[in-house]
């Protein structure tokens, strides 16, 4: 089932942010983005609500090369629906190719705790598990270097804004949202750079699947494994 409102980007510029405050027992929590395209301004909520867990929220920053979404970069200012299809500007976590699909995470530590676990400098092309703040820190940077923004997700029913700002797959039938799983229709924030480059976040909650299957570790599992190869 496609989300019940449309699908579709909105392009526009940074206006300002603010987040929630934390782990509020009523409220879910949310990194909300105002974007000013053309004479409008929409509110963007970036749902990063972990439920107060320490592994809640999945997130993923990753660099995109030149050539991807270039049929995006050209679009005007406003709001733009997309298909659910491969090709009209859709995105979807694990099947297209420019996000660099991957089921393996890591905890998300201080930077340089996650510099020295990670060798290989593939660490933002991993997913990260940790809190809503903690997946914030990573937006952030993005949003305060960001010339233009691209905001994947469903449009609000009345007024102006998009919602729906995460993975939209891989929810439990027994979740309220199972009725709008669908592929190729994923939310996200992508961002252009003032230098020019492009990177994407993408956050999904702990609830939903990934396809394939996640493979999660934490710094100390892999000494523990390391440790039984020696044995």
């Amino acid at each position: 089932m496609p989300l019940y409102d449309g699908y579709g980007v909105l392009v526009g510029t940074l206006h300002n942010y603010y987040c929630d405050r934390p782990f509020s027992g009523t409220e879910y929590y949310h990194c909300n983005l105002k974007v000013r395209a053309g004479a409008r301004i929409f509110r963007c909520p970036v749902d990063l609500d972990s439920k107060k867990d320490a592994d809640g929220m999945h997130w993923r920053v990753v660099e995109l090369g030149s050539d991807a979404l270039q049929s995006l970069l050209h679009l005007r200012e406003g709001w733009h629906p997309l298909d659910s299809e491969p090709d009209s500007g859709a995105l979807d976590y694990y099947r297209s190719p420019e996000l660099q699909p991957t089921g393996k995470c890591i905890e998300a530590l201080p930077d340089s705790a996650n510099t020295a676990t990670i060798a290989e400098g593939a660490l933002y092309a991993l997913w990260k598990y940790g809190t809503g703040p903690a997946a914030f820190r990573d937006l952030e940077p993005l949003l305060v270097h960001s010339r233009k923004l691209f905001i994947f997700g469903e449009p609000f029913r009345r007024g102006h804004g998009v919602h729906n700002i995460h993975q939209n797959q891989g929810d439990p039938p027994q979740s309220r949202w199972y009725q709008e799983n669908g592929i190729w229709q994923d939310g996200a924030v992508v961002v252009q750079r003032r230098d020019k480059s492009v990177a994407a976040f993408l956050c999904k909650f702990k609830t939903q699947s990934f396809f394939p299957d996640s493979f999660c570790f934490r710094p100390a599992d892999k000494e523990v494994r390391r440790a039984k190869n020696e044995n």
